[in-house]
């Protein structure tokens, strides 16, 4: 095993850690010839303490996580934002010189990082969903909760939501976060869902279904806004990390890269700690997730990756191994 890269990762590398922090190491290895040869290369290597079950980690413990050569370069040509932080991650986060491998990959990050990087701002629309408290989104939520409480009435709750696809096209046209939207269920099949504030229901369920996830939503927002109201029952660190990627997305969308530690990291050590009002955080987490969809749409990513130079770089590295180290 060639380890390319070993680096600390989460907090550390952000710049939040406190001494309560334990330890993420994310590395990158070139498999040895013999595995390769044989296909028993392992793509992900985790090591951690043994912990009892509900257990979590304690101050100082220490997480690893070992991608081989050819898993990490498919993380990272799918947009996943792990991926990208350790690709732009400084050598001060490292805990040794990385191989030179390992910098042909940094000096190729404008091939290898594209618009699927958007699962930056799919996390923080995810985010600005469950913790935002923005008064359109509630509004949005008890509208159509009564719209389909009435197509109960007319179609009875049994009906499938196609019964009320014209009631539902009027109440999209006209409701913010509303909206019908056709996903691909099956290769080439598409089926039509309606969309209440991210949350989705094909229109071949239950009216009753759909009743029943906007009266979620509504009851949910009622409680979000009273904790808002009472600072009590909230998960100030899933709120940090929403922030932060939302900030993470309007860079990588307009700069085309990811600087390390992050400029916000006093803003976010505030966050979770509990020090800001939970109304004002909700709100950023909302304002970021519309700059970050803007900024996505107008970046300078490419639309793709370069696929066939990352498959180029997976080939020259195997086969270097197996000629230079043959089993």
């Amino acid at each position: 095993m060639r380890i390319l890269v070993e680096m600390r990762c989460g907090s550390h590398l952000y710049g939040t850690a406190t001494p309560d922090s334990d330890i993420d190491l994310k590395a990158v290895y070139l498999p040895a010839a013999r595995d390769l040869l044989l296909q028993r290369a392992r793509p992900t290597i985790v090591e951690s303490r043994p912990k009892a079950h509900g257990e979590r980690n304690q101050p100082g413990d220490v997480d690893r996580e070992t991608f081989s050569l050819q898993r990490y370069l498919e993380l990272l040509v799918g947009g996943q934002p792990m991926a990208i932080e350790m690709l732009f991650a400084p050598d001060s986060a490292m805990t040794a010189p990385p191989d030179e491998l390992w910098r042909e990959l940094q000096a190729a990050a404008p091939r290898l990082v594209s618009r699927r990087a958007a699962s930056f701002v799919r996390y923080c629309r995810q985010q600005a969903n469950k913790y935002g408290i923005k008064g359109s989104r509630a509004a949005a939520a008890r509208q159509a909760l009564a719209a389909l409480e009435a197509a109960e009435q007319t179609h009875s709750a049994g009906s499938p939501l196609d019964r009320a696809e014209a009631m539902l096209e009027t109440l999209a046209g006209e409701t913010e976060h509303v909206s019908l939207v056709d996903i691909e269920v099956q290769p080439g099949r598409m089926a039509r869902h309606l969309d209440i504030c991210g949350r989705k229901a094909p229109l071949h369920a239950a009216i009753r279904t759909a009743r029943d996830l906007a009266a979620r939503l509504v009851a949910e927002y009622g409680q979000r806004a009273l904790e808002a109201e009472r600072q009590q029952g909230i998960d100030w660190k899933a709120l940090s990390h929403a922030v932060r990627v939302g900030h993470e997305a309007l860079e990588l969308f307009t700069t085309g890269r990811l600087r390390f530690p992050l400029a916000s990291a006093g803003h976010l050590l505030r966050i979770k700690r509990g020090e800001l009002p939970y109304a004002a955080v909700a709100e950023e987490i909302e304002l970021l997730m519309e700059r970050a969809e803007a900024a996505a749409a107008a970046s300078i990513l490419p639309d793709e990756p370069d696929l066939a130079a990352v498959e180029a770089m997976i080939v020259a590295a195997h086969r270097r191994q197996i000629l230079e180290n043959g089993a």
